[in-house]
């Protein structure tokens, strides 16, 4: 036969019934002015502590334990047995309404975790459940006792009211487990620290409200909000209760400086529940924001050890500069790329580590991150190392802005790029040279070109273009083979190079063609230069491995630069003129007309 056992939820149910009980009972017999209602209700701040942080689905069992509670302590110790059915109603609809406005607004778990949170706490749970659940409560209560049913409804709303907002938060702390984890966190000397506080709030609280001579309401205010500092928002919650407590005890009995005021007990019985209000109010949006701020704090405390663990072991540069432009922090990875000292560097501005000849584009980069919140530039600049060495780096630069979008500094990010610069450098040098000559190829002709004709455009002096080509090339190779047809290429580009200016420009621009660009000078200047490498051409021998020796001629044609065409114009016109000069029988110059 199988045994049925309980499940965990109805454990639970039991338990916070018999608090529910407890609670209910306690305020009843307690707190029961002049045959009316219950001046503070605490049972209501247990389950609905309960409710908000369970499931909707595992609802049903702790509301039928507290249904019974409810019923059981109304029929013992209150109203009596014709009014406990009604007030079930009254009293779990209370705790019902507070957990669904709760859950529904999404504070499932923590209401007390922010300013925003404990305010929408105290209109769910302070006000709005209490006040609609209040009319069925005093109109049960008024069919009872005869007493006015607004009265009623104000010492209901009133209890109530101060009962969830004084008990919820200490309940929901313990139900979730935090006041046990904070005593349990606690330091030898933190529980000495928290020891000595709360018994000057005790004492505190026996003060001001064992005598009725001197209205020292204000006193408890003091230790209470250095508790609520020091010992966060269980210590808040405890000195809480411990004030309600006191308070109410001494009212109940008829002492305290309540008693100054004239009125009956229930009128007193209402400005200590005002009074407490008000306390709670104070105090729980502070522990709620202290709660903020320390979680706030942590993540940046944590945030701040993977920057830290990131920063150190990075081989990047971390940079991160004021609002001045000064070195705040400069990770220690630039000791090893630039060989200066971070310590050494803090303080200063970072002219160290962008001195060179791309200073100031550094220094506009940083500039301009300043004004653009949000925007990351990346620069590649020149600088000086410790030892004096020039080299590349790549900064990736960010300003940092608040919540308000002012700038409060800039942080950088790092890199020696001088290994890549060096292979760009090579591949570009590659991908503009001729291999077999080491002279540039068509795309740098090309492209000096271009530059030379802007230059013309804006004022500067032109000069001429020449296109040589050898003559009977294809002799050559076809009787020596290309290893010696390549040998004369190679001596052509040797033989231009040493007779032209030094600020000419000679070029390979494919097979046994050549182009020479000659800045500043007309055509006669052009044409006097290059008859004399056509002669020296001429003269220049090559010689084969077996030692006979191979000679060539050049035809050149020569135009000039002129601003109003194009780079393919001119090297039309100094093409028509090689071939010119090719028809009237080769070894010879031609010019553009």
């Amino acid at each position: 036969m199988r045994i049925a056992v309980a499940k965990p939820e109805v454990f639970k149910a039991c338990a916070i019934g018999l608090g529910y009980f407890a609670f209910a009972s306690l305020t009843i017999a307690w707190t029961r002015f002049d045959g009316g209602v219950a001046q503070i209700w605490v049972a209501a701040a247990l389950l609905t502590a309960q409710l908000v942080r369970t499931d909707f689905r595992h609802w049903r069992e702790p509301l039928i334990a507290c249904s019974i509670a409810s019923f059981m302590a109304t029929g013992l110790f209150g109203l009596g047995w014709i009014a406990a059915g009604p007030l079930v109603a009254v009293n779990i609809g209370e705790s019902f309404i507070a957990a669904a406005l709760l859950r529904h607004l999404g504070m499932r778990q923590d209401y007390l975790n922010s300013l925003g949170n404990v305010g929408l706490f105290a209109i769910c749970a302070g006000a709005v459940a209490p006040a609609i659940t209040g009319i069925g409560g005093a109109i049960t209560a008024a069919l009872v006792t005869g007493l006015p049913i607004g009265q009623l409804w104000t010492s209901w709303f009133a209890g109530h009211a101060l009962g969830m907002m004084v008990f919820a938060p200490m309940m929901t702390l313990m139900l979730q487990g935090e006041v046990f984890a904070w005593a349990r966190k606690l330091t030898p000397r933190g529980r000495a620290e928290a020891a000595v506080l709360i018994g000057i709030m005790a004492f505190t609280s026996f003060l001001v409200f064992s005598q009725e001579r001197l209205p020292l309401l204000f006193l408890p205010m003091l230790p209470l909000t250095i508790i609520t500092f020091r010992l966060d928002r269980v210590g808040a919650a405890l000195s809480i209760i411990m004030l309600v407590m006191i308070s109410g005890m001494y009212t109940a009995a008829g002492h305290g400086p309540v008693n100054l005021i004239q009125g009956t007990s229930s009128i007193h019985s209402l400005f200590l529940q005002l009074y407490l209000a008000v306390t709670v109010m104070t105090v729980l949006p502070v522990a709620a924001e202290l709660k903020q701020r320390k979680d706030i704090y942590r993540r940046l405390r944590e945030s701040e050890m993977r920057y830290k663990l990131i920063t150190e072991s990075a081989t990047d540069i971390v940079l991160e500069l004021n609002t001045r432009g000064v070195i705040r922090y400069v990770s220690p990875s630039v000791r090893e790329i630039t060989g200066f000292s971070p310590d050494a560097l803090i303080g200063k501005r970072p002219h160290a580590l962008m001195s060179g000849p791309d200073a100031r584009t550094f220094i506009a980069a940083h500039r301009q991150v300043r004004q653009s919140p949000g925007a990351t530039t990346i620069i590649e600049y020149r600088g000086m190392d410790a030892a004096g060495e020039l080299k590349w780096f790549e900064a990736n630069n960010r300003g940092i802005f608040d919540d308000e979008g002012v700038l409060i500094g800039s942080v950088s990010a790092i890199r020696d790029i001088s290994h890549r610069k060096s292979l760009e450098m090579r591949l570009a040098h590659a991908a503009s040279t001729d291999s077999l000559t080491g002279l540039g190829n068509r795309r740098a002709f090309d492209a000096l070109l271009d530059r030379i004709l802007e230059n013309r455009r804006s004022g500067e002096k032109g000069g001429c273009v020449a296109i040589f080509d050898l003559d009977f090339f294809k002799h050559i190779n076809d009787l020596h083979g290309h290893a010696i047809g390549d040998r004369v290429l190679q001596t052509f580009a040797t033989t231009a190079l040493r007779i032209v200016r030094s600020h000419d420009y000679v070029g390979r621009l494919g097979g046994e063609e050549f182009g020479i660009i000659l800045e500043g000078v007309d055509i006669e200047q052009a044409t006097r230069i290059c008859d004399r490498l056509r002669s020296a051409v001429a003269q220049e021998i090559t010689r084969t491995p077996t030692g006979v020796a191979v000679t060539v001629t050049a035809s050149a044609g020569i135009a000039a630069i002129h601003a109003s065409q194009s780079r393919q114009q001119i090297m039309m016109a100094a093409d028509q003129a090689l071939y010119a000069a090719k028809a009237a029988g080769r070894d010879r110059l031609a010019t553009a007309a």
